[in-house]
């Protein structure tokens, strides 16, 4: 079933990435593999999920489009994808210092 879905999403990216590209056939094929998930009940990353139900931002939005083509991508070749939003170390250095800070002012 992986190499099925590996396909389809591999046409998806196809259809997308042509000269002229048919955003119609874009979203009955993203729906066709959505649909067939659904009866498998086979679990799927949140990117796949997003990008077969985003076709219609993909068609209006460049870089959303590009950005989840390369997630696609990198999910298709690597297996790898991030399903969040990436948050630094030293962004959660400053969150602790903060709330530092702040317990000892309310405790002083």
């Amino acid at each position: 079933m992986l190499s099925d879905i590996q396909a389809c999403l591999e046409e998806i990216l196809a259809a997308e990435e042509a000269p002229l590209v048919d955003w119609p056939s874009v979203d009955r094929l993203c729906e066709k593999l959505d649909r067939q998930l659904e009866a498998s009940e086979q679990d799927v990353p949140e990117i796949v999920a997003h990008f077969l139900s985003d076709s219609d931002i993909r068609a209006r939005d460049r870089r959303y489009g590009d950005a989840q083509r390369k997630a696609i991508r990198t999910y298709l070749s690597t297996g790898d994808y991030f399903d969040g939003v990436a948050v630094p170390w030293w962004g959660c250095l400053a969150l602790v210092a903060g709330f530092g800070v702040v317990a000892v002012w309310a405790l002083a």
